[in-house]
């Protein structure tokens, strides 16, 4: 079995979210004039003769609907990592076999976001180097255990953000990217702030040499709800 590094590729696809906001206006309204505004409300003086008991006022509230467009600015195109499985995975040092480049994500709204992996498909593309033997089959398959990477052309990946410390091997395979899963949560972004994330995980090599294999998660980018 070989240990070598070789170049990997995360592809995003992207889900936008619009965050409305939701006001309601009211307008009175009664049978005699004396019409007001104020604070954008009408109202309507209404005289009533206590010997009649009482005179039903229609009342009419409309509501107001604006979308707030959420801005967000990421690679479009993912992006490229590579991996060297002779470095040693340790839970405090989840990024110890990865090199992946800082993917900054900066949120133009006026609203924080929320980033999340919608979903992940089967893996893609894996191109393995020639076979030398029938020894081992060259298969590749993303898992949600840290255990479960072992046998050859085993991973777990995780998509976080920079300097992000994991208190548990259940905390991190919390978020592992496998495929079936969704509303995987990648990060929050403060109102017209930034953050970088970066890509973690603990890849086996392949028995026969280098490999390659595509992700292509579906990003989700959300209002983030309010506490």
């Amino acid at each position: 079995m070989k240990n070598r590094k070789s170049a990997q590729r995360l592809v995003w696809g992207l889900a936008l979210c619009l965050l409305c906001q939701y006001g309601a206006v009211p307008v009175y309204g009664g049978e005699s004039a004396n019409r007001t505004q104020r604070n954008g409300v009408v109202t309507s003086d209404i005289e009533l003769d206590p010997n009649d008991g009482s005179i039903p006022v229609p009342v009419e509230m409309n509501a107001n609907i604006t979308a707030s467009l959420i801005s967000v600015s990421l690679p479009a195109d993912g992006f490229e990592f590579t991996v060297n499985p002779a470095q040693e995975f340790d839970i405090s040092r989840p990024s110890a076999q990865i090199t992946s480049p800082d993917v900054t994500v900066v949120n133009h709204s006026v609203v924080p976001v929320k980033l999340e992996i919608a979903s992940v498909p089967e893996v893609e593309d894996v191109k393995f180097s020639d076979k030398f033997s029938d020894y081992v089959e060259q298969s590749f398959q993303l898992v949600d255990r840290i255990s479960g990477v072992g046998p050859p052309g085993t991973a777990i990946l995780v998509l976080g953000t920079q300097d992000r410390q994991y208190g548990s091997s259940e905390d991190f395979e919390h978020y592992a990217i496998c495929p079936g899963r969704t509303g995987i949560f990648v990060a929050e972004i403060p109102a017209e702030q930034e953050t970088v994330i970066k890509l973690y995980g603990k890849v086996a090599p392949d028995f026969y040499g280098e490999y390659e294999f595509t992700v292509k998660p579906t990003l989700k980018i959300s209002a983030a709800r309010a506490d």
